[in-house]
């Protein structure tokens, strides 16, 4: 995917060409709802879905339906929408492979799995949102929690990561969910301490260290507020 995204070639990163792309050139791992492989290949799906039910692109249903009803005036949709609000500060710079790629039009291959910018501030209010079930039904919450393993102490569910504790291999004090980006993103709450812990050190080589950021965060904010 990486080779992909820095590969000089034309090509028309829509939802159409990732979807028959993926047909072309992937395999199935298992019949439907007999395993778990992270994909974000349905994320795409849902975009044409959202469109053809509401009849309107995608980065505008975001608009309508998130991004104004939570006050996210900060926050757009790369290359499609622009924000309400414009910050006096630029975007950050975004790093593959030491390329600068914060402007690059090939990132816009992402679509539903990660073309939205946003401050942490806004990040903030989308996942306060969500913890208290602003965004959608209890229910649905529940769902999107059938987690499945992902690797050792990281169970996956809908878009939703969940770091559980293993004795000796993950301690519980790193109990949260939430979800972390490709380019060392992370926005992740902790029900415990009730934090939310959001950044990102915006470079594909530093996922970990994204995550290990986060977990100094923790062991910061518990030496003052023991659980």
């Amino acid at each position: 995917m990486m080779d992909l995204l820095l590969d000089e070639s034309p090509h028309s990163w829509t939802p159409h060409y990732i979807i028959q792309w993926s047909k072309e050139n992937l395999t199935s791992h298992f019949p439907p709802g007999k395993g778990f492989y992270y994909s974000d290949t349905g994320y795409y799906l849902l975009i044409l879905i959202i469109e053809k039910i509401t009849s309107k692109p995608y980065h505008e249903v975001l608009k309508q339906s998130l991004f104004q009803p939570l006050e996210m005036n900060q926050t757009y949709m790369i290359q499609h929408s622009e924000p309400v609000i414009k910050k006096e500060y630029p975007v950050a710079d975004c790093f593959l492979h030491n390329k600068n790629v914060t402007q690059d039009i090939r990132l816009g291959m992402d679509e539903t799995g990660g073309r939205i910018v946003a401050t942490t501030e806004d990040l903030l209010k989308f996942m306060k949102a969500l913890v208290c079930n602003k965004l959608l039904r209890k229910e649905s919450m529940e769902k999107m929690k059938d987690w499945a393993k992902f690797s050792i102490g990281i169970d996956y569910g809908f878009g939703i990561m969940n770091f559980k504790h293993i004795p000796l291999l993950m301690p519980k004090r790193y109990s949260v969910w939430g979800n972390a980006g490709s380019n060392g993103s992370f926005m992740f709450y902790h029900s415990e301490l009730d934090a939310y812990f959001i950044g990102s050190l915006n470079h594909f080589k530093y996922q970990r260290k994204g995550i290990m950021l986060m977990f100094k965060m923790i062991d910061i904010l518990l030496k003052s507020n023991p659980i």
